[in-house]
């Protein structure tokens, strides 16, 4: 009997993107029980499991919001592993605008994302926090400010498990583009985008636009927290109690992508361009230099110290209406084997 192991990741750099694209699943999974396959296989009308964990014996990597959010409304889930990889926090005005700094935004317009087709609005949440940090860096706060609302009507399914390597083309809009409109329009004062993104948005702007500021600068691992830093990577609780030892495989793919990544970076980044629809020369201006370092999976105490910080977040300003103890939804025995599989020494504890 073949069992199916669901896998979904998000447009940014994971090593499950990697794993995805070098077929490593098929070579660590060949002679097994099991066969792991893409949610994109399935019904589009089943791909809001990306976002709320309902499909069973499934994997996720991706942004550690929705997973929070999954967990909060009473998925069952384990956490197997997290990263982290500083990128593009950015802060945005038009080009012409006299603003030097985030000071100069006191009493002006800053755009929050509506997206009414997402059950669980990430971009809303990545765009608050990325306001509420900038603002901090600078002691002000969100009073100094005036939020308003900007309706994005994409299908935000469109993002989820792309392989643009596979030819289809990647459109020429970016996940910013009502707030983009709104901005040029004069509808708003500043908006927010992230990562990979920003290097589309700056396209699609053609020169009408300036980063103002750069969350990523911070010197403050809190204020970096955002919607993708950290990510997480999640299962179904069902597949740690029953089938212990797939997840471990699971995870020592991801491990062994990790460091294929670290060792051929000009190759990682075409694999991490195919993931986010981005040129591979975007990689190095929205990453961090060191990013094929930082797609090993960890359970790092500074790690779980930015989890707690976006948990908190969430509760605080209502995307989650229920706490969790983060030390019961961990399961990390599947990355110390994955690592000992690989012959990697154990973390030190801290």
């Amino acid at each position: 009997m073949t069992h199916t192991l669901w896998y979904t990741r998000c447009p940014v750099p994971t090593a499950s993107g990697i794993a995805f694209q070098r077929n490593m699943f098929g070579e660590l999974f060949a002679g097994t029980d099991y066969a792991v396959r893409n949610i994109s296989e399935l019904p589009k009308d089943r791909w809001d499991t990306h976002f709320n964990h309902a499909l069973d014996a499934s994997f996720r990597e991706g942004g550690g919001s929705p997973p929070i959010w999954a967990r909060a409304n009473g998925a069952s889930t384990r956490l197997l592993a997290i990263t982290f990889m500083e990128e593009v926090l950015g802060i945005y005005v038009r080009a012409d605008d006299p603003a030097q700094g985030m000071p100069d935004l006191a009493g002006r317009r800053c755009a929050l994302p509506v997206w009414p087709k997402l059950i669980f609005n990430f971009f809303r949440f990545a765009a608050e926090k990325g306001f509420h940090s900038a603002l901090k860096v600078h002691d002000m706060d969100e009073t100094d400010v005036k939020f308003v609302d900007v309706v994005e009507s994409d299908d935000p399914h469109r993002i989820i498990n792309s392989d643009f390597a596979s030819g289809r083309p990647r459109d020429n809009r970016s996940y910013y583009h009502a707030q983009l409109t709104a901005l040029l329009q004069g509808r708003a004062d500043a908006i927010f985008a992230k990562g990979g993104e920003v290097a589309q948005l700056e396209r699609e702007a053609h020169g009408r636009i300036r980063r103002l500021y750069d969350v990523a600068a911070s010197p403050t691992i809190a204020d970096r927290v955002n919607n993708s830093t950290p990510r997480l990577l999640t299962v179904s609780a069902s597949l740690v109690r029953d089938h212990p030892e797939a997840v471990v495989r699971y995870v020592q793919t991801l491990v062994r992508a990790a460091r294929w990544g670290e060792e051929h970076p000009g190759e990682a980044a075409q694999a991490i361009a195919a993931e986010a629809g981005i040129a591979a020369e975007d990689i190095g201006a929205c990453f961090e230099p060191r990013y094929p370092a930082k797609l090993m999976p960890s359970l790092d105490a500074d790690l779980l110290n930015a989890l707690a910080v976006m948990k908190s977040f969430l509760l605080q300003r209502g995307y989650v209406g229920r706490d969790f103890a983060v030390d019961e939804w961990l399961a990390p025995e599947p990355l110390a084997e994955a690592r000992a599989h690989e012959g990697l020494a154990q973390p030190r504890a801290r």
